[in-house]
């Protein structure tokens, strides 16, 4: 019997004797409908049968010359792959040679798309999802295909931005390639650093530089990205140059670069037939409108907090460092009298607000830093004294107390601006609350805070709180966080920075209600903290002299 006859006998089974069963098996409420039971035992005895090689009609090998054959069933692998559907009713259809080796797909790849053929199970992670997706377009698996694009775009990320890019771009996908270039240009300069950044072909590294949110200083750098672009393969690129050039706004251009500008021209136009010598860029085809972020100023934004007169304000208050001037924006919808901010993007920013003893969740978004207040979807749990930080265009709320102020929470959840919803994540190891928290390298760190580590008492009463001086990093591709080195010192209500050096600065705060005047750096790579100069004054709260009030550093284009 072959296992066509096989599986149409299963699937032909007497109905007078389906409907027997019927009657003497009555599922529960608790139970299960009787045809998922039936799927199962179907997708069951299908297993068996391929493991034991019972019935088998084919042998699949994958390209590796010591690639261990896989013993299949025909009818069950072009039931899922119109591809073998194909080959087996057409080319292979009288083929008398039981082996069939696909040479582009290698054997872990394929032992993967064999399994989901027989159990509709898939198991995808960082490293197997692109060579699944690639052999499942080849193969026309659809439902593999569509399993693996979602898995991809739920797992993008800063980190992996450039691989997912390259990856939807070649394997058609715009929506994906459009959300993956919306990261590269929010963090262009840092991005066009990595090595697989070179790794673009003109027309991908076009279309990123072609849009006015590149978030660039100055058009010089868009210009020396493209210039190392091209000396990366000098002799395979100089010949299409000429497309990403276009991008380039060299109107904007300083006076050196527009020196190195002329000459990459000139070595293009050597290698270009006479009559296309006109389609070289004029002064006239130049694109001189300023990108978004060129002209941006740095800011401080100062959020809420107790006024001159101790009442809670509303007010949000800007202060521009090199220009020495302060303004205001449109108050907030109510009065605030604590709250945690953070800038997500250059456009947006999240408060999340504290009022009185208990706790009252509101979560607003700032558009555009010019206009108006919008309320955005609550936490899923009420917090206050959490961290707030912002990573890949995400933002993490992380620890802080719950409704009753004894309750310090390791929690942490993740707001999506796209779908205006947050979601779990993985917890802290221990409860925290006042982190300081902070997002560098593609991971979050969350330094010192009040810990469930450190409870102790106070003149007999309850136990309460104290500082620590743990640090943990999240890792958002894997859902984990770890611990670190601990800091030299223990603080709560501290602030971390990034330095331009890529240290990462932990500085004031508090330890037994004393300020802290120490500055610790940590490095990530070392996973080493380094003391640096103290403060001349101790600072418990290391902000601007305005009381209780939040700064955050931000980007900024008045108009």
């Amino acid at each position: 019997m072959t296992a066509r006859q096989l599986l149409i006998l299963i699937l032909h089974f007497p109905a007078g004797v389906q409907r027997r069963q019927s009657r003497m098996w009555e599922p529960g409420p608790a139970e299960r409908p009787l045809h998922d039971c039936r799927a199962e035992g179907f997708l069951r005895g299908l297993r068996e049968l391929q493991s034991t090689g019972t019935l088998c009609d084919v042998i699949l090998k994958g390209c590796e010359e010591s690639a261990v054959g896989i013993p299949c069933h025909r009818n069950v692998l072009s039931v899922h792959s119109a591809y073998f559907r194909t080959v087996f009713t057409q080319d292979w259809k009288d083929s008398s040679q039981p082996i069939f080796q696909l040479r582009n797909i290698d054997s872990r790849t394929l032992n993967e798309l064999v399994k989901y053929a027989y159990t509709l199970d898939l198991s995808l992670n960082a490293d197997n999802a692109a060579s699944i997706l690639i052999a499942a377009q080849f193969l026309q698996m659809e439902p593999v295909v569509r399993l693996c694009w979602n898995y991809v775009e739920q797992h993008m990320r800063l980190c992996n931005c450039l691989t997912v890019y390259a990856l939807a771009s070649n394997h058609h996908n715009p929506p994906l390639a459009a959300t993956a270039v919306s990261l590269i240009r929010r963090h262009f300069v840092r991005l066009s650093q990595d090595k697989q950044f070179l790794e673009m072909d003109s027309q991908q590294l076009t279309a990123v530089i072609v849009s006015d949110d590149v978030d660039v200083g100055s058009e010089d750098q868009v210009l020396h990205t493209v210039l190392r672009w091209l000396d990366h393969d000098r002799p395979g690129r100089l010949a299409h140059v000429l497309a990403v050039l276009k991008g380039v706004r060299a109107a904007l251009l300083s006076a050196q670069c527009r020196f190195a500008y002329s000459q990459v021209l000139g070595s293009v136009a050597t290698l270009m037939p006479s009559c296309l010598v006109d389609e070289m860029p004029t002064r006239d085809m130049q694109n001189s409108t300023p990108r978004h972020s060129i002209g941006a100023q740095e800011v401080i934004l100062c959020v809420g907090g107790d006024g001159v007169d101790g009442k809670v304000v509303a007010t949000v208050d800007v202060f521009c460092p090199s220009t020495a001037t302060v303004w205001r924006l449109q108050d907030l919808p109510t009065r605030v009298e604590l709250c945690t901010a953070v800038l997500a993007d250059p456009g947006w920013m999240i408060i999340s607000t504290r009022r009185g003893l208990k706790t009252i969740q509101r979560d607003v978004r700032y558009t555009d830093l010019s206009g108006t207040w919008h309320s955005i979807a609550p936490m899923q749990t009420l917090r206050h004294a959490e961290g707030l930080a912002a990573l890949d265009g995400r933002v993490y709320a992380v620890g802080g107390y719950g409704l009753y102020s004894a309750e310090m929470l390791a929690s942490v959840e993740v707001y999506d601006p796209s779908v205006d919803s947050w979601s779990a994540a993985a917890p802290l190891p221990v409860g925290l609350a006042y982190p300081a928290l902070v997002a560098c390298g593609g991971r979050l760190y969350a330094f010192g805070g009040d810990s469930t580590e450190n409870y102790g008492h106070h003149g007999g009463r309850a136990a309460i709180a104290r500082a620590t001086s743990s640090a943990f990093a999240y890792e958002p591709a894997v859902d984990t966080w770890s611990r670190l080195a601990d800091m030299p010192t223990a603080r709560s209500v501290c602030v971390a920075s990034v330095a331009a050096s890529g240290l990462i600065y932990v500085l004031g705060g508090h330890l037994h209600s004393h300020g802290r005047a120490d500055v610790d750096a940590y490095n990530c790579v070392t996973n080493q903290w380094v003391r640096k100069r103290r403060f001349a004054e101790a600072a418990k709260i290391p902000r601007l002299r305005l009381p209780g009030r939040e700064v955050v550093r931000s980007r900024w284009t008045r108009e």
